[in-house]
């Protein structure tokens, strides 16, 4: 059953559609082959100390996150293809530098190669998907089966990078980098330019101008600044979880196990919640609902079971990803409601750089309140449940409102 609506859904989809569809596939598979080990590579096998690792690692998150804005300008001024194929091109660069680096120097290249690649190419994938379906319907599945795909990479990557790694970590930089250059071909040859941008590479305002209107715009920003609160949550998978499973269980393993557990439910359930949000909750409620859970689901961590001390953290992953499930597909599909679709570059752009700054904070604070002795863990939880649940009942209220002015309009 899964599998004939999975080919259903598969064939309903555009030739650019599928492209960007496997795009979501290839760059997780690539990037969570390298990534996961990376920090052990440098520490254990090259010996460079835990300070230079803690830099080499946060520049190449921050030369993504924090140049998602220019991607998405870029990729509106020079057009999403060109953007996907140049980020594909200095991810390759980026990849084998890491994997072939010995030195400090060229490690921090490769890492600000990897991290500014990502920059070009997801806003422009994810703007070129949405231009690509523009009945809002329709936009929810698409974005729903490439959040699928995702996944399935993601819970790919570790296991081809882990089996490459007997080898050599040479081998996986070189592995996920050939990885891009494929998918650069594939792109290149099958992925055709969008329709709306051909001829129109100069036809813009000065982009400073429409970064004043971007930051002025109040529904876009407050949608913006209540749905990054998911990054904020996301991103404690990396940070709170594994130092809770040492701190609780000492067994690193279970981290495995969430991850897997997260990643299997995405494959075998994104398409059945997005059809279940599509027939019964609406994108309001959706998103709400999303929302909310993927905030609650904290506070299992509160739960002690010292005959299966693993339990709680399973169950934290369990509904984590229903709530990531119901609510992740829907804001990517929803931000081309504040923008002209010539602008939808420079939108996501924004929206993913402000999710990068929340994701940023929410690490510096999480971590800070880990490491204190006066603080008990479960109020941590709490606030993580509150933020859920604030940001979920804020986004209902306007994604509800923005609809019912919407078909007043109309």
């Amino acid at each position: 059953m899964f599998s004939k609506l999975l080919i259903k859904d598969w064939q309903l989809l555009s030739p650019a559609g599928r492209v960007l569809v496997i795009n979501g596939f290839t760059f997780n598979l690539g990037f969570y082959m390298l990534l996961p080990y990376l920090a052990d590579h440098l520490q254990h096998n090259l010996g460079i100390s835990g300070w230079y690792v803690g830099a080499i690692i946060g520049l190449r998150v921050l030369s993504q996150q924090g140049m998602f804005l220019v991607g998405g300008t870029l990729g509106d001024r020079l057009g999403y293809k060109r953007l996907i194929l140049l980020g594909c091109a200095v991810r390759i660069i980026g990849f084998t530098l890491l994997g072939v680096g010995q030195t400090v120097p060229i490690l921090m290249l490769g890492a600000f190669f990897s991290g500014f690649a990502g920059a070009l190419f997801t806003p422009s994938s994810q703007a070129y998907l949405a231009s690509e379906y523009q009945e809002q319907k329709s936009r929810d599945k698409v974005f729903a089966l490439q959040s699928l795909m995702s996944e399935a990479g993601m819970l790919l990557g570790p296991l081809v990078g882990l089996s490459l790694l007997y080898v050599g970590f040479a081998l996986v930089g070189v592995v996920s980098a050939g990885l891009f250059t494929l998918l650069l071909v594939i792109q290149w040859r099958f992925l055709p330019e969008l329709a709306s941008q051909r001829n129109t590479t100069h036809a813009h305002s000065k982009f400073w101008k429409q970064w004043g209107q971007m930051l002025t715009h109040k529904a876009f920003m407050q949608f913006v600044l209540c749905s990054s609160v998911y990054h904020l949550l996301f991103h404690q998978l990396y940070i709170a979880i594994p130092h809770e499973i040492r701190v609780v269980t000492q067994d690193v393993s279970i981290i495995t196990w969430v991850f897997a557990t997260s990643s299997i439910l995405g494959v075998l359930m994104q398409m059945p919640v997005s059809r279940f949000v599509e027939s019964h909750l609406g994108t309001a409620r959706g998103i709400g609902l999303g929302m909310a859970i993927m905030g609650s689901s904290y506070l299992w961590l509160n739960l002690s079971l010292p005959w299966i001390p693993a339990l709680p953290f399973i169950i934290c992953a369990v509904f984590f990803s229903l709530g990531s499930m119901l609510v992740f597909p829907l804001l990517g599909a929803y931000v081309p409601k504040f923008c002209p679709p010539k602008e939808l570059g420079s939108h996501y752009g924004l929206y993913s750089c402000v999710g990068g700054l929340y994701a940023f904070i929410g690490n510096i604070g999480t971590g800070w309140l880990l490491s204190s002795t006066n603080i008990d863990h479960g109020w941590i939880w709490l606030g993580l449940a509150g933020f859920g649940a604030l940001s979920g009942a804020l986004l209902f209220l306007q994604v509800t409102n923005h609809i019912k002015n919407q078909n007043l309009t109309f």
